[in-house]
């Protein structure tokens, strides 16, 4: 987070500036620093029109936090108490099954098949398998919104053709770390103007009955589970090019909450998943509305740059994070987490990562986050107008220096006005002869 330091005095108004001072604020003005959206703004989690939906203190979970919360990039997650369960290795954030990455480790094989050399039990390993999964910059991490910078630039996402028909059919895959869903070209979410993203699958992450599985927490807390839908920017042409690259890949993400009531759009992948139960197999499901898996309200959300959450672990992915959750029964949840099957014929479940250090990121919001419903004012500081502040506040120290520097040149006229005329007068002998 870049920070403004302590601000510079305003000059007094007696003594004439001179030339250093002038041209140091010009100097700082124009090393004007860039992307200056480390300035905090009033954090909340938030009040949306639907309200019952946000993640409000009340909506999270109640239950302790899962195995392996919160530690560092590399930290092991300790294992559950089900001593059968082995947690099975994810290829997290990958456009289809075919992809690179899934040529490089494959899980083709069926239940107890061949799989990639890594696991969620095996977290120390992971930088042996991808340096970058020791990197600064990883994902996923803790949000704590009292820490998030509203930015006002941060506009609701527009995404266009994610109401499938039924025809195509999508491939729908158990790839032996969660489900996936391969989705078809035609797909497009813009974060912003020159921020265009083309979807590629979505896939969930999950825990158990009694541990929760998201892999972004709130305030330390943890959801029972966790949709994520991935995008390629239009900048790159294949999956494998844009990876480490800032912005080019792009991760909507959003939390999983028990309701009383069933919803109808994931039941249409939950229903299928005693199709596809054992590791490597896959099945064929009527296409969906996309959008339907997601909250209704696309205008919060929480921002940040990190990375894929399992190896290679490549850098510079945008995520954005929802403030309002999706709610499913407990019957759904509960199919979710018992349904498929790993490697080495254990469950396929925890298929989560720790959150990782922040190391000095901001994470943006795109509302004002408060902590509480109270009315209380906005907090003024912003990611965009972080840089207009400072800008301002340089402006103002310019202006007061040159308005001293003019009185100083009129008083300075003055004394010589008098000096020439051969008349000084003191401000006592001015008043006595109304001068």
């Amino acid at each position: 987070m870049a920070s403004l330091g302590p601000s510079p005095r305003l000059p007094q108004l007696v003594p004439a500036p001179t030339a250093p001072p002038l041209l140091l604020l010009l100097l700082l003005v124009a090393a004007h620093p860039r992307g200056l959206s480390g300035m905090q703004g009033e954090p909340s989690l938030g009040e949306s029109s639907s309200g019952e939906d946000d993640l409000g203190v009340e909506d999270l979970p109640s239950e302790e936090d899962a195995p392996g919360e919160a530690g560092p990039p590399g930290r092991e997650d300790p294992p559950e108490d089900n001593a059968k369960k082995e947690a099975s290795p994810k290829s997290e954030d990958l456009p289809t099954v075919e992809s690179p990455e899934d040529r490089q480790s494959p899980h083709g094989d069926r239940k107890g098949g061949g799989h990639s050399p890594w696991s969620y039990r095996g977290t120390l390993l992971w930088p042996k398998v991808s340096p970058a999964c020791a990197g600064r910059f990883q994902s996923p991490v803790d949000i704590r919104p009292e820490l998030t910078s509203f930015c006002r630039t941060l506009q609701p996402l527009e995404l266009l053709g994610y109401e499938l028909q039924p025809l195509p059919e999508l491939s729908l895959s158990n790839n032996g770390h969660s489900v996936q869903l391969t989705l078809p070209p035609g797909l497009q979410m813009a974060l912003g103007p020159g921020q265009e993203y083309r979807a590629l699958q979505l896939h969930l992450h999950w825990g158990t009955s009694d541990h929760p599985g998201s892999e972004h927490t709130v305030n330390g807390h943890r959801f029972p589970a966790e949709i994520h839908v991935v995008h390629l920017s239009t900048a790159f042409s294949e999956f494998h090019e844009a990876l480490g690259r800032p912005g080019g890949l792009a991760v909507l993400a959003a939390f999983l909450q028990e309701s009383p009531e069933e919803n109808s759009a994931y039941e249409q992948l939950l229903s299928h998943l005693e199709e596809i139960a054992e590791e490597g197999t896959k099945t064929e499901i009527p296409g969906l509305d996309v959008s339907a898996l997601l909250p209704s309200d696309l205008s919060r959300y929480y921002r940040y740059e990190g990375s894929l959450t399992t190896p290679p672990c490549s850098q510079g992915v945008i995520w954005v994070v929802f403030n309002q959750t999706v709610k499913l029964s407990a019957k759904q949840l509960h199919t979710l987490s018992v349904s498929l099957w790993g490697p080495h014929d254990s469950r396929l479940q925890m298929n989560f990562r720790a959150t990782q250090p922040l190391n000095g990121r901001m994470i943006e919001a795109s509302f004002p986050a408060r902590v509480d419903s109270s009315p209380e004012p906005v907090h003024t500081s912003s990611c965009l107008a972080a840089g207009d502040i400072l800008a301002l506040v340089f402006g103002i120290l310019f202006a007061a220096t040159i308005v001293a520097f003019l009185i100083q040149l009129k008083r300075q006229h003055r004394h010589r006005s008098e000096t020439k005329d051969g008349v000084s007068y003191s401000p006592a002998e001015m008043t006595e002869t109304g001068a």
